[in-house]
């Protein structure tokens, strides 16, 4: 009698606990169906921390933005160098008198060197400019670099395949340049008289080419000018272009084709 007694208590008991557990299963289930803004403030409810608000992208203060900007400032010009030096040779590649003046009358053959030759003297004059600003080393850089990119593209769409070959004449070309821009300045730091020599040798190499090497002079002298009253940023972005050369009693080239020589 005992025995069934307690028998039958535990049994009592056991549905008990399982009606309490099935109802916890149940508002387990009603609350993972509910939708997450009604979860989201079902959680503040119960929360003494206010949720806080979304704003937007994360803004670095003032302060840690300048010593940012401090510490990659000496590395822009590094990186921009490429892209203005393109756009500066892009300038001094526009000169109007490559037939007109160095072809008719400075006699000069159509050639790649003649190319070279005159184009060598325009980002010389480019680069005098150029030394003015305090990251002249990587502009000048380059527009050197987009100079001999330029000239390595014309001899290979010329016709020449052979990397040993190009990279000796890439070469040559370097060598040629120094030279010219050492002569070029100090011409330019000196007197026209050594200026006027250092134009016969590398430009003008005819031997009655008097007048057109008086011409070339007069025109560093006022290109130079130009490009001093240009501001640097417009220099830096390409926004200049070379005049043509005056001839002989302040003719253009270009209303001169043929030769003037005594």
């Amino acid at each position: 009698m005992n025995r069934g007694l307690l028998v039958g208590r535990a049994v009592c008991q056991h549905r008990a606990r399982s009606e309490v557990v099935g109802r916890a299963l149940a508002q387990h289930r009603a609350h993972d169906a509910l939708p997450v803004k009604h979860m989201v403030a079902l959680r503040a409810t119960y929360s003494t921390t206010p949720t806080p608000t979304p704003t937007g992208r994360f803004v670095l203060p003032e302060k840690y933005a300048n010593m940012i900007r401090n510490l990659l400032q000496p590395f822009v010009p590094r990186y921009q160098g490429p892209a203005i030096g393109l756009a500066i040779y892009t300038s001094c590649t526009t000169y109007p008198d490559f037939d007109a003046f160095w072809l008719a009358q400075c006699n000069m053959p159509h050639t790649f060197q003649t190319w070279f030759s005159t184009t060598s003297f325009y980002v010389w004059m480019a680069m005098v400019r150029l030394r003015a600003s305090p990251h002249a080393k990587h502009y000048m850089q380059g527009l050197i670099d987009a100079f001999f990119r330029d000239a390595e593209a014309k001899m290979r769409a010329s016709g020449v395949t052979s990397g040993r070959i190009v990279n000796d004449t890439l070469k040559d070309l370097v060598s040629s340049f120094k030279g010219t821009v050492m002569s070029l300045d100090e011409g330019f730091a000196t007197s026209d008289a050594v200026l006027a020599a250092a134009v016969w040798r590398n430009l003008v190499p005819e031997d009655d080419a008097v007048l057109q090497v008086d011409a070339v002079v007069r025109f560093v002298r006022e290109q130079l000018s130009m490009l001093d009253a240009c501001k640097m940023e417009d220099v830096l972005a390409g926004g200049f272009k070379f005049g043509p050369v005056m001839g002989v009693a302040g003719d253009k080239a270009g209303d001169k084709k043929t030769k003037l020589s005594g």
